[in-house]
């Protein structure tokens, strides 16, 4: 299958597992053939169960009550999943519970072969080096040359760090990983986001060029009504809340049209719509989804952390 390098990253580096551990991997019609492969590697290792789920409609919906409920008996969960389990009630709980969780939503062999072979150590010593610069700052304003005009409060909001480093009962993160991320508060995002990319593969959630108008925390209009992303505005409760902001800090990843992967790229950072209840917000959604900004200049409390994409820091 050719993921044994990637899979042996996923279990030793990035997850540390151990011979007396449980290991739950779960996939779903399109990521079984990566599903198997971490599989293959994991039991040579510990007790290790692969089982599929139905692929999901959006990212963010919860995964079966079964699975929600299997999860807990496990010390390890890794989902190469199409749709994003990450910010479900299902993993919060799981971690609450002490399980590792690691998500790889829209996985697919470019990115295992890619950005998931990354040195973790490098990217968590950057990461929490960003972490230091911004931690206590109150307020942002992002600008691309692709037009978004961004500002929100960071007031009373704690930044987490996705660095791959998933040793610690309780913890999770994205795979590939690589970013700095926090929830905006509430009611206080204002302005406009151009889109850069905000892609998964063939499924284009709005084009390049499509404006996202912002006040009081929400999307409130939008220039193209038949995109993707503005049908889950008027389906999907709370769609429209500005639920995250991140910054990529992998130097492995590239832009290639897949969100796992592009909001981890270095020198980007991305807006993700829906829930932020997971990461320290107060809004639940069945919906998160990001979008990434290219080039940005990233300005907190008045100073320029990065310009064009270059960090000044």
């Amino acid at each position: 299958m050719g993921y044994e390098k990637a899979a042996k990253v996923i279990l030793g580096q990035c997850l540390n597992v151990q011979k007396n551990e449980k290991v739950l991997i779960i996939a779903d019609e399109n990521t079984k053939d990566i599903g198997q492969g971490i599989f293959n590697e994991a039991r040579k290792i510990s007790h290790a169960e692969l089982v599929l789920i139905p692929v999901g409609k959006h990212n963010g919906e919860e995964p079966p009550k079964s699975i929600a409920e299997r999860i807990l008996g496990y010390e390890v969960i890794i989902a190469p999943t199409t749709r994003s389990l990450t910010h479900t009630n299902a993993m919060k709980e799981a971690k609450k519970k002490g399980v590792r969780v690691a998500t790889l939503p829209g996985i697919t062999k470019r990115i295992m072969d890619e950005s998931v072979i990354a040195d973790y150590g490098k990217i968590s010593k950057f990461t929490n080096q960003l972490k230091f610069v911004v931690d206590g700052k109150r307020e942002v304003r992002i600008t691309t040359p692709a037009g978004t005009d961004l500002m929100f409060s960071l007031e009373g909001r704690t930044w987490r760090l996705d660095t791959g480093i998933i040793h610690e009962k309780g913890k999770g993160g994205n795979i590939p990983a690589g970013e700095a991320f926090i929830a905006p508060l509430e009611n206080t995002a204002s302005g406009v986001i151009v889109i850069d990319t905000f892609a998964k593969e063939k499924e284009v959630y709005a084009k390049k060029g499509t404006k996202i108008f912002i006040e009081n925390g929400e999307a409130v209009k939008i220039s193209d009504e038949k995109c993707k992303i503005a049908g889950y505005f008027k389906t999907i409760q709370n769609a429209r809340n500005i639920a995250e902001f991140g910054i990529g800090t992998n130097d492995q990843a590239r832009i290639i049209g897949n969100t796992l992967q592009d909001e981890k790229v270095l020198g980007t950072c991305h807006i993700a719509f829906g829930n932020s209840s997971s990461i320290g917000g107060k809004v639940y959604s069945e919906l998160h989804l990001d979008a990434v900004l290219q080039k940005p200049t990233i300005i907190i409390d008045n100073k320029v952390i990065m310009k064009n994409g270059k960090f000044l820091i």
